[in-house]
């Protein structure tokens, strides 16, 4: 199950590798990304629209990817959340759209165990903005907070350039 786990990651940081090699400074910064490649498996087929966003934390160590996949008001892709030196969160997400937002879950893989995670995005123009997560502390599990301002940001990237077709 570790194996899984950690080619999972390994996939994921690929993706970042590979929209890295226009970006030298970025590559250098980033020690979790490996030379594999990440392919969302989750794809619509025919699809409208296909979108890829990457977002940067931590001190620019800690790396995050977002591949979406949108026919009409239906969502599909792939989230994957990579912290530097722990435990990140790679999974499927699947939900609709409503104007400029998506209400999606995220059923992801972290430390061996199956979790979802409903996450809400903001699309505006190159970048998607996420709400942050909270605990609830009824059950210490993470959710949504609604009340939130979308804070955590990704941009754009090209999903040819991520994508091993």
């Amino acid at each position: 199950m570790k194996r899984t786990i950690a080619s999972v990651l390994i996939t994921v940081a690929a993706c970042l590798l590979l929209n890295a090699c226009n970006q030298q400074e970025q590559r250098k910064k980033h020690a979790n990304w490996v030379d594999t490649a990440f392919k969302s498996d989750t794809a619509v087929q025919d699809t409208s629209q296909e979108l890829c966003f990457m977002g940067l934390s931590g001190n620019n160590k800690d790396s995050s990817f977002v591949s979406l996949s949108i026919l009409g008001d239906k969502i599909v892709g792939k989230h994957s959340w990579v912290p530097f030196e722990k435990d990140g969160r790679t999974g499927s997400i699947a939900g609709t759209k409503k104007g400029d937002t998506l209400d999606v879950v995220w059923e992801f893989m972290q430390e061996g165990m199956k979790d979802t995670l409903r996450t809400v995005f903001l699309l505006k123009g190159e970048q998607l903005k996420q709400k942050p997560f909270s605990v609830d502390p009824k059950n210490g599990r993470q959710i949504t907070d609604d009340k939130s301002a979308f804070t955590i940001i990704y941009n754009k990237i090209n999903c040819d350039t991520t994508h091993k077709k």
